[in-house]
């Protein structure tokens, strides 16, 4: 079965790197092999192209990104056609341009081709044409049970919806580093964008300076973005930019086994939180806040802390919590460490490739 997985993002981030895994899991993996053709169609130049590319990956380049563009279409129906001469492809999108591409080709083809789409936020859907793309679907992935659910109160078809969680690599992570440095170091990873949370976690800064009897502390922050300078601008009016630290864009496995404690303060629209489980891998404790998404993943006292969304106190608290109790620290770690091998990237796969077979059959 020839599965062409599409996606149209330029940057690598968490959706693009399930597209690699999947890719991977179907090209290499000795149960699949054979059964499987995999082939991603992504932009030209794109960091996910850049990637395949370097992994001897089987890679169709796009040229451009806008479903739009003839010439794109054109590229996809050419290479549609020669998997269609063969039997039945699954075409699977995984962002919302690469849907719309998707519902196009649905509708052109019919039932010559199996369309899935992968939802990867819990932001409501809206109404009207735009869920057109998503009606023409032979399955709907949503990647928690919040996004699937969502789905659902769309007006979408229940049967055709399943949940399938983002997977991660554990192979590619360093463990935790043992510093005696004396001071505790709480990071965060994400694109500094209003989702994100990271203006709480400012506020929280401010809070947790004002507290006695707590060790030296500091925050980074990893990623770019649009608000980058006015977190900044809110730190300094805050007076705690002196310890805030502002790394830019990095890889987060680089960073992770120098931390103490992962801090998730999302606000809205997360879906099966990469950073979470990068947290877990390393060996850190994770502080998240009590977004449905996040807590499908993290039990609070269990496997991480959980705080009231938009709560700079509840999360000053947290934090300070962390520094306090190490025991409590190295039990979550534990606990986290465990519940990650419940959501790696062959675990992933191989819920999608029985979703694939399921599709076969009908």
């Amino acid at each position: 079965m020839d599965v062409l997985l599409l996606d149209l993002g330029l940057s690598l981030r968490g959706g693009q790197r399930q597209v690699y895994y999947l890719a991977r899991a179907l090209a290499r993996s000795p149960e699949w092999q054979g059964n499987f053709t995999p082939l991603v169609a992504c932009p030209k130049g794109s960091a996910l192209a850049k990637l395949l590319l370097d992994e001897d990956l089987p890679l169709l380049p796009l040229p451009g990104r806008s479903p739009a563009n003839p010439l794109l279409l054109f590229v996809l129906e050419r290479a549609l056609r020669k998997r269609m001469a063969q039997g039945i492809p699954i075409i699977h999108t995984h962002d919302a341009n690469a849907a719309t591409v998707g519902g196009f080709f649905k509708m052109l083809h019919g039932n010559k081709v199996k369309l899935v789409h992968s939802r990867r936020v819990s932001y409501p859907l809206r109404t009207g044409l735009r869920l057109q793309k998503y009606r023409r679907a032979d399955a709907l992935v949503g990647v928690s049970a919040e996004i699937s659910q969502g789905m659902q109160d769309a007006g979408l078809f229940a049967e055709k919806i399943h949940t399938i969680h983002s997977g991660i690599d554990p192979e590619r992570y360093l463990p935790k580093e043992e510093r005696q440095t004396g001071r505790f170091v709480f990071l965060s990873v994400g694109a500094f964008t209003p989702q994100k949370g990271y203006s709480i976690l400012i506020q929280a800064m401010s809070v947790l300076k004002e507290m006695e009897e707590l060790p030296p502390w500091e925050v980074r922050i990893v990623g770019d973005g649009p608000l980058f300078q006015s977190i900044l601008e809110q730190a300094q009016s805050l007076n705690v930019d002196s310890q805030l630290a502002l790394l830019g864009r990095q890889d987060s496995r680089l960073v992770l086994p120098s931390c103490d404690a992962l801090v998730v303060p999302s606000t809205d629209g997360e879906g099966s939180s990469g950073a979470i489980k990068e947290g877990w891998v390393t060996g850190v404790p994770v502080i998240c806040s009590s977004l449905p998404s996040n807590t499908e993943l993290v039990k609070d006292k269990l496997n991480g802390l959980v705080t009231h969304v938009g709560n700079p106190l509840a999360l000053a608290a947290a934090m300070a919590r962390c520094m306090n109790e190490p025991a409590l620290c190295q039990r979550l770690a534990q606990k986290g460490t465990a519940t990650v091998l419940k959501y790696t990237d062959k675990r992933m796969a191989k819920a999608y490739v029985d979703l694939y077979q399921l599709l076969a059959r009908r």
